[in-house]
């Protein structure tokens, strides 16, 4: 019944939010940590929860949360923060609460699956996937990363197609 994605219509103005509490998309590195020492409820221990990702200034910081929070990561792009994941609870909380939220203060999703509602604006895409993850993606950075990758690809094939013309 469903294939893919189901593109519905954004039914309002309101802004998405930049990040979850008082973490926002953007922030520096020390900024995030600073803000995570701040808030109990995301369980940072400081530094040791920190590690560099494959690639050039990819840094990620991983926290175990308390009560409605679980596991939580927040990725790094040149020291900019550009994704936040967020696993919420799922013995104190549930999709549907969630989903249910999320439409009354942002509209309906752009994009709609069995597996993910996902609101967009300029600077944010918002998903709630299943079972139970909030995430709060940059939109710029996103789509940076998504043409290098786009132009890498381009590249392996121009190669691969001389290499295969040369024989």
């Amino acid at each position: 019944f469903l294939s893919g994605f189901l593109l519905f219509s954004q039914s309002t103005s309101i802004s998405l939010p930049l990040g979850f509490s008082t973490v926002k998309l953007g922030m520096s590195l020390e900024d995030v940590k600073m803000a995570l020492l701040k808030d109990p409820d995301f369980g940072y221990r400081g530094d040791r929860d920190v590690s560099l990702l494959p690639g050039e200034n990819r840094h990620l910081i991983e926290t175990k949360g308390g009560s409605f929070l679980g596991n939580c990561w927040f990725q790094f792009h040149e020291e900019a923060l550009y994704i936040i994941s967020v696993n919420v609870n799922q013995d104190f909380m549930d999709y549907y609460s969630i989903f249910n939220t999320l439409c009354k203060k942002y509209g309906n999703p752009k994009y709609l699956d069995p597996e993910k509602a996902t609101w967009e604006d300029e600077n944010v895409i918002l998903s709630l996937e299943k079972p139970l993850c909030l995430k709060y993606t940059d939109a710029k950075i996103s789509q940076e990363l998504l043409e290098q990758s786009e132009a890498q690809q381009a590249t392996i094939e121009y190669l691969r197609q001389g290499f295969l013309d040369s024989l």
